[in-house]
């Protein structure tokens, strides 16, 4: 008897803007694992991976996502936040808060990371330019679940 399983991993943005004006945008975006990301997930497994996901930042490149980018194009200075955890079973929800001159301009990627300076990029995601004025709060919910494919 041949027995098939295929593990899927499915990362998922909630994307909360509090512009200054007191109107508030939500967007939904998909995200991709990097090699690095499946080789983190591979050595936590294993109970060889020290540091877990622990920052989000957010950048200002255009260039697709791709599985070997090992960190974003053009992190923005001063945007790697950390992140609170939450949820159980085979999903978990990671938020960050961009407050106020907290990742300012025209961001466009953002990457879940398991350091507060270089580690690994796990996540990565590339979107259509949400611009963050200097008075405005973005929040990042990126969802990471796991299951059968």
């Amino acid at each position: 008897m041949e027995i098939k399983n295929k593990a899927v991993s499915i990362g998922t943005i909630e994307l909360i803007i509090d512009r200054v004006d007191g109107s508030t945008e939500r967007h939904g975006i998909n995200n991709l694992y990097t090699d690095g990301g499946l080789g983190l997930l591979a050595a936590l497994e294993a109970g060889e991976a020290p540091n877990t996901i622990s920052h989000m930042a957010l950048g200002e490149g255009t260039t697709a996502a791709d599985g070997a980018d090992e960190t974003l194009e053009s992190e923005i200075a001063g945007s790697r936040v950390a992140v609170t955890k939450s949820g159980t079973g085979a999903s978990r929800t990671y938020t960050a808060v961009f407050g106020p001159g907290v990742g300012t301009g025209a961001v466009t990627e953002a990457g879940l990371f398991n350091a507060a300076a270089a580690g690994v990029l796990s996540n990565r995601v590339v979107f259509s330019v949400k611009n963050k004025e200097a008075g405005e709060t973005f929040t990042m919910n990126w969802t990471l679940t796991h299951g059968r494919g």
